[in-house]
């Protein structure tokens, strides 16, 4: 038996980047992911997930100040993403911003709050 390697096709589209990116990310292929993550950016400016899924790869290396204005401008798109709020607290905590970590914190607790009172 012989093991034979799909041909992935290229993207089309953001999506398309955002997923073959988080693939990339899961691997720890960080760099590669950051470029599909960005190309999905081009492709649509507003894509939140884009932009959060960028931030998480901006920290996993270290580079925390380019994470942190990703995922502030994933918040800026979904500012109903508890996630986002999340992930941005855990990278404050990593720079160092404990006052600001604890804001995303509480803010992400309240949006999971207010979810489960609406029954989401």
């Amino acid at each position: 038996m012989t093991f034979q390697r799909r041909h992935q096709e290229e993207p089309t589209d953001a999506a398309g980047y955002v997923d073959r990116g988080n693939r990339y990310s899961r691997n720890a292929v960080y760099q590669r992911a950051l470029e599909d993550y960005t190309t999905a950016i081009e492709l649509d400016a507003e894509f939140a997930e884009a932009y959060y899924n960028r931030g998480c790869s901006y920290y996993e290396i270290g580079d925390y100040d380019k994470s942190i204005a990703d995922l502030t401008r994933a918040i800026e798109i979904d500012p109903g993403a508890d996630e986002y709020y999340g992930q941005r607290s855990m990278v404050y905590l990593f720079n160092d911003q404990p006052d600001l970590a604890q804001a995303d914190q509480d803010e992400s607790d309240a949006l999971r709050f207010r979810a489960q009172l609406e029954g989401k």
